[in-house]
């Protein structure tokens, strides 16, 4: 039988952080956390086998899913204070950090920001915000906002989802999770996730990090910069999901979630709670 999730909600800065809880008390904590415009759904098919041996959280980042109104301006440093009061709230100093798109680059800075809080890093489907990039890049990147708020919303919701899967399933979940924000919501989003990246070329992760992709991901730089990322990071494991796109999590929850708990094994044993 799968653990129960317990829903709770914070009340912060102005917006309703709803999140849920599973596992053993007193196991290693492992925090799941999604990609924009999406939920926490996008762990359904993960965080009920993790919590079979972890205390685990998923959450709605604020501006997300049922984590609305956002209240304060989303941006990236004030998701990071955000979890860590979740993580206060549960009285864990330290967890692991699953991340998918979005939430990698939340886990990322919180990593950045704060070290000490964070045991382990697994995150699917990113950036490094830290990588020196080009001012064209930089330049593309601010234009998007502008873009994308020329185009019709349906427009918005629907081009991408090709290249966010080729399963119908994930399809129909992006696009659901997604309906739920509207233009404006989506577009100050955006313009919080965009704001995100940071040189810092002297900067490595330095907690153990298991860091994929899928194959097919053509999303911004991610595929590009990985396998270079991998190999500068100490105790980095990179893997490649085959016949996956920028929901790899997603396309094979059952590679993933075999990875991500060998890992844990390795990074959080047990004997630590």
């Amino acid at each position: 039988m799968q653990p129960q999730f317990k829903p709770f909600i914070l009340e912060r800065q102005g917006c309703p952080l709803h999140y849920w809880v599973g596992g053993p008390q007193g196991a290693p904590l492992v925090v799941f956390t999604h990609g924009a415009c999406v939920d926490h759904r996008s762990f359904d098919p993960h965080a009920p086998v993790v919590a079979e041996q972890y205390r685990v959280l998923t959450w709605d980042v604020r501006g997300h899913g049922l984590s609305q109104p956002a209240g304060a301006p989303f941006s990236i440093p004030l998701a990071v204070e955000d979890l860590l009061a979740l993580m206060d709230a549960l009285g864990y100093p330290k967890a692991v950090l699953v991340g998918h798109s979005n939430g990698t680059y939340i886990s990322q800075e919180l990593a950045y920001r704060f070290p000490e809080r964070v045991q382990a890093l697994a995150l699917a489907d990113g950036t490094c915000i830290t990588w020196p990039r080009s001012a064209l890049d930089r330049w593309i990147l601010n234009a998007s906002a502008t873009v994308m708020n020329w185009l019709p919303f349906e427009t918005l919701k629907k081009s991408g989802l090709p290249y966010i899967s080729a399963r119908q399933e994930v399809q129909a979940y992006t696009y659901q999770a997604f309906s739920m924000l509207t233009k404006a919501q989506f577009i100050a989003l955006w313009n919080g996730v965009i704001t995100c990246l940071h040189d810092e070329p002297d900067y490595r992760i330095r907690q153990p990090l298991l860091l994929l992709h899928g194959d097919d991901d053509r999303t911004g730089d991610i595929k590009k910069i990985a396998p270079l990322w991998a190999a500068q990071t100490p105790n980095c494991q990179y893997e490649v999901i085959p016949n996956a796109k920028h929901f790899a999590i997603l396309d094979d929850p059952e590679r993933f979630t075999r990875l991500l708990l060998d890992f844990l094994a390795q990074w959080a044993p047990l004997t630590a709670a």
